[in-house]
């Protein structure tokens, strides 16, 4: 598809997963977006064309990168759960004028607030027209994002434990206990969270370079295997 928008001279590409709800950008100069790209690109073309104050809502374990967009637009978070129904709940409220997952997925609730990636796709080639800007400009204005991620094995006795050892070891940090334990600290950030469905815990974690989050991930990952050692 990229290959296809550069040689037709297309503004834009863009694929649809099979179930119509997640959307993949390519942008005019044919360089496959990232879905943080997407995100972010997305947050700030809504954040373009709204009006101050608004809301736009977004996973627990989005990039800092989302709150520098929203903050430059003046766009207030809604934190979400990982899961899409609290993302979906979240993103029907009045303010809210965008729901962004992790993974592709995009809620606009003036249309309706569930994912639709026909409906996501149209939305941005209207806020691409009224921006009077190119999708390559959007994306190369974008700040860099280093998010890692690391699955810990972890049996399903163990986890409530886990957890609760966790949050008495950090109870001096500064935590998000929206889904899981997200610890913020000297401009990185950490999220663990047990896996409803399979006896692992996630570890996300992002930092300044792709080294430096690797590293606080390890942190973390070092944390729950001696948490599961001694429990």
């Amino acid at each position: 598809v990229g290959a296809l928008v550069q040689a037709s001279g297309a503004h834009m590409g863009a694929v649809f997963d099979p179930d119509g709800e997640q959307l993949f950008l390519v942008d005019d100069g044919g360089h496959v977006l990232s879905e943080d790209e997407t995100r972010l690109a997305i947050i700030t073309l809504v954040g373009m064309a709204n009006e101050t104050g608004k809301k736009i809502a977004v996973p627990v374990s989005a990039p800092l990168a989302v709150q520098e967009v929203a903050r430059e637009y003046d766009l207030d978070i809604s934190w979400t759960k990982l899961s899409s129904s609290d993302l979906m709940e979240k993103s029907s409220k009045p303010d809210v004028v965008l729901g962004a997952s992790d993974d592709g997925g995009y809620i606009f609730p003036s249309f309706l607030p569930t994912y639709d990636a026909i409906a996501a796709f149209v939305n941005v080639m209207g806020l691409l027209a009224r921006s009077g800007r190119r999708l390559s400009e959007i994306v190369s204005d974008l700040p860099k994002v280093h998010v890692v991620h690391e699955a810990v094995p972890t049996p399903w006795e163990n986890k409530g434990l886990l957890m609760r050892q966790l949050v008495e070891s950090l109870r001096d940090k500064d935590l998000v206990l929206v889904d899981g334990v997200k610890v913020i600290e000297d401009g990185t950030w950490a999220l663990v969270l047990p896996d409803p469905d399979r006896p692992i815990t996630h570890v996300w974690a992002e930092g300044p370079s792709a080294r430096d989050a690797r590293a606080v991930a390890q942190q973390y990952v070092r944390q729950i295997r001696q948490s599961i050692r001694t429990g």
